[in-house]
């Protein structure tokens, strides 16, 4: 176990506040000025790093920290984009990056420019120490990870993915610990579900609102989204839950361990969530075992008093590893009558993506795990959301995510804030991290 001076803790600190104070809310991203900063940062240090723009004001930064060769490289990941966040809802300005009350306050905090902080540090402290390598260490910060990849990791692995190859990629998406059952569950996310945006439309007979039409396009629409939403697709048992679940069950007594495991039984599933206190939680664990549909955005009509010809729908489809993206617009279309069923972003990897847990990076960060918390449990995922880990996995490279969070405030209090109002991360939390991280990268590259 390694604990860093307190001065590198204060510059973990100070460099995630400096990161968020740079604006890279995507739409309409602009994360060139964050990625010359750290490349900066990192070749000032001596490390040789590059930004590359995929397309005006889009940037993606590579830094690589060289080492004997013996070993293929690590990489480890970031974005450097964030939602948007709406300042008047804020008790902080959101790009202010303020320190104050034991937590890092801003948008990105969590998601994730305290990875890329975390990651900049050691980068920076391998550097120094001059430890000797076997592997390259390579610090990835593409943006537009928020929107769909298209200006960032997808574009730099069809187009410079030699930058970036590597064995094993540490990257956002998981490591927080979630307490249950007297133990920290830590989840690593060694897969995640695939992303499919679809559009629907219906058609109907257009006219004036005073006489009704038995053919309307928004009455059509209605009863297909609330066939959707009473059917939901059947339990499919994925390797990665089943052995997260698994290795949940053991820390119960007989008979609570054979009673989580029927969460894969169709007749008790549903009861058995429900026994789950955060709701949260509930439908994290719902969304692991059944291909879901969420709408969005639902668009018809154009006047108040015209029916319209047509209604719009937006469904945002998630779906497990074996199911294809026309097994599941086949699946809509025979539930719902709809033929009009159109990908909006077909190229994006919409197959859900997974790493094995049968290899050294998972040993290390169990081991890792065990030294800075006696009480900690490494739990595998299925991420229901996506990652730009799936553009990696898609190229053989072992991704997996665990940016390690471990604080005294329960994650109750800070978690829910990514995306969301007062995004911020427990000070003590970020430090925990930069420890554990830290112990990883030396085990795998040294």
């Amino acid at each position: 176990m390694n604990k860093h001076p307190e001065a590198i803790y204060k510059e973990l600190e100070e460099a995630l506040c400096t990161l968020i104070r740079f604006n890279t809310t995507n739409p309409p991203g602009e994360e060139k000025p964050l990625c010359d900063y750290v490349a900066g940062v990192l070749n000032d240090a001596g490390i040789p790093s590059e930004v590359l723009e995929s397309a005006p004001g889009r940037g993606l930064m590579v830094g690589r920290l060289k080492g004997d060769g013996s070993r293929k490289p690590l990489l480890l990941m970031s974005h450097a984009d964030v939602v948007p966040a709406q300042a008047e809802d804020w008790s902080v300005p959101p790009f202010e990056g303020v320190n104050k009350d034991g937590f890092i306050w801003g948008r990105g905090a969590i998601d994730c420019k305290s990875t890329m902080a975390t990651e900049l540090l050691i980068m920076l402290e391998l550097k120094r120490r001059g430890l000797k390598l076997k592997r390259d260490i390579i610090m990835f910060a593409p943006g537009d990870e928020e929107a769909m990849g298209t200006y960032g990791a997808h574009w730099m692995v069809e187009n410079n993915f030699d930058k970036i190859n590597a064995e094993y990629c540490i990257n956002e998406g998981g490591g927080n610990a979630l307490p249950f059952e007297g133990r920290n569950i830590f989840i690593c996310q060694n897969a995640e579900k695939g992303a499919i945006l679809l559009k629907v439309t219906t058609r109907g007979k257009p006219g004036h609102g005073s006489v009704p039409k038995k053919d309307n396009a928004i009455a059509k629409m209605a009863a297909a989204l609330n066939i959707l939403k009473n059917n939901p697709a059947p339990i499919v048992k994925v390797k990665s839950v089943v052995e997260m679940i698994d290795r949940m069950s053991r820390l119960f007594p007989f008979p609570k361990n054979v009673f989580l495991k029927q969460m894969f039984n169709p007749m008790l599933s549903e009861f058995i969530l429900s026994q789950i206190d955060f709701e949260d939680l509930q439908d994290a664990f719902r969304a692991m075992l059944h291909d879901t549909v969420s709408f969005t955005q639902v668009n018809g009509g154009y006047k108040d008093n015209v029916i319209p010809e047509k209604c719009e729908a937006v469904l945002d489809c998630r779906i497990l590893p074996g199911t294809t993206q026309e097994m599941l617009i086949d699946r809509i279309k025979k539930l719902t009558g709809i033929e009009e069923i159109e990908p909006l972003h077909p190229e994006k990897v919409p197959h859900a993506t997974e790493s094995t847990t049968d290899c050294e990076f998972f040993k290390v960060i169990e081991e890792v795990i065990a030294e800075h918390d006696p009480t900690g449990i490494v739990v595998p995922i299925l991420f229901p959301a996506a990652t730009d880990s799936r553009f990696l996995r898609g190229k053989g490279i072992i991704s997996y995510g665990f940016s390690p969070l471990h604080s005294t405030v329960s994650p109750e209090v800070y978690l829910n804030t990514a995306h969301g109002i007062d995004e911020r991360i427990p000070v003590d939390g970020l430090r925990f991290g930069l420890d554990v991280m830290w112990d990883m990268v030396v085990k795998l590259a040294t």
